[in-house]
């Protein structure tokens, strides 16, 4: 079973012209049946970056607040890679969280994110994650989206 291509899921979420972060956010809910909420977490992160936790109603995307607007929508964007692609992926190992971080998991049927080098599911989500922000942010590069 391959993976989509990037481009055929950018065009789903974006359509041919630019879009927000909002507007992502509404078409991936449809298209999953939940919604997705979006996490600024203070805490110990360690090597974290941004983390998925999936509920039996809604996903939330948690990252830090201390990283630039930039890298925080790719991060957003690298996990909502991984929603589309839930059906490919296999078992994850928890990572070594911290006991915060742990509590914000309790109740989650699954959790994404680990990066495992050179993987087929990561290289993808990471194209996705580019191609992403690429769309969003072509509408206006010198301002932060204002849904963050």
């Amino acid at each position: 079973m391959g993976l989509p291509p990037v481009a055929e899921k950018v065009r789903e979420l974006c359509g041919d012209g630019t879009t927000s972060m909002a507007e992502v956010l509404e078409r991936l809910a449809v298209i999953c049946e939940k919604p997705i909420k979006l996490i600024e977490q203070e805490g110990s992160w360690g090597t974290l970056t941004a983390f998925k936790l999936d509920f039996e109603d809604h996903f939330k995307i948690y990252v830090p607040p201390q990283n630039s607007t930039q890298y925080k929508l790719h991060c957003i964007y690298h996990e909502l890679g991984h929603i589309y692609l839930e059906s490919f992926q296999g078992h994850l190992v928890l990572p070594d969280l911290s006991e915060e971080m742990l509590k914000e998991a309790a109740g989650a049927k699954s959790m994404s994110c680990c990066s495992v080098p050179n993987h087929p599911v990561e290289r993808w989500v990471e194209d996705f994650a580019f191609e992403m922000s690429k769309k969003t942010r072509a509408r206006s590069s010198s301002q932060a989206d204002p849904f963050l």
